[in-house]
């Protein structure tokens, strides 16, 4: 049994998440903590063969979000990029153009320390994040997110007991808040949309954000991630 459960840690120390959240952190109320929302956009959905054609990022706070603070790259990619150029609206100039992934990588990890991140389906954006590392043979600071596609899943199934398809989309979840279209397949608009999807789905959840991340980590929007090289 002992054996089972140290083989089942390693799995999830390596491709999965961390179950708890860090103590310095873990008490800390939902206002007071500085959030970063992040978007990436990939070649495909296979994370040990999606290359990162784009990455986006903006900072905020439960008092409103930091415009200035806004990042978008491009990602230098060759090979077989799929449909991506078409999706995005990408050319072949602009991801040859586009920063070494190695940078973005050593940009976004600064941010592991200072901010909770959230993201629209993080375990996708966070496992195609924990492949890069691999392959940099770089380590992934622990991270933690708020998924805010899990909070929506943990908010619809109190009202329902069959999800539709979806419903669950980042444009749903907004609709569903009343706000406004935002523009898809970008991926700092997509970041944008998603905080201020965020900021609406914690005010409805705790309008005076005492609850803590802790108490947070019960809807399953609380994710912890990281790979340290041995």
């Amino acid at each position: 049994m002992g054996t089972l459960a140290n083989l089942s840690g390693k799995i999830k120390a390596f491709f999965g998440q961390h179950q708890g959240l860090p103590e310095s952190i873990a008490n800390l109320a939902l206002k007071d903590c500085p959030w970063l929302a992040v978007d990436f956009e990939f070649s495909c959905m296979d994370p040990k063969t999606a290359k990162f054609m784009s990455a986006g990022w903006i900072e905020g706070t439960s008092m409103g979000i930091d415009l200035e603070s806004g990042y978008y790259r491009l990602i230098r990619a060759k090979g077989d990029l799929a449909q991506s150029p078409i999706i995005h609206g990408l050319t072949a100039r602009d991801i040859a153009h586009g920063s070494h992934v190695k940078e973005l990588f050593e940009q976004i990890i600064q941010f592991a320390d200072s901010h909770v991140w959230v993201l629209h389906n993080a375990q996708l954006d966070m496992v195609m994040l924990k492949q890069l590392s691999i392959r940099l043979g770089m380590p992934l600071p622990t991270i933690v997110c708020v998924d805010t596609m899990q909070l929506a899943l943990y908010q619809l199934h109190k009202t329902m007991s069959v999800i539709p398809t979806g419903a669950a989309t980042l444009g749903a979840c907004r609709e569903r808040l009343d706000l406004a279209p935002a523009l898809a397949h970008n991926a700092l608009s997509d970041a944008l949309a998603t905080l201020e999807l965020w900021l609406a789905q914690m005010h409805i959840l705790d309008a005076t954000g005492q609850t803590t991340l802790q108490e947070l980590k019960a809807t399953g929007a609380i994710k912890v991630f990281a790979r340290p090289v041995a």
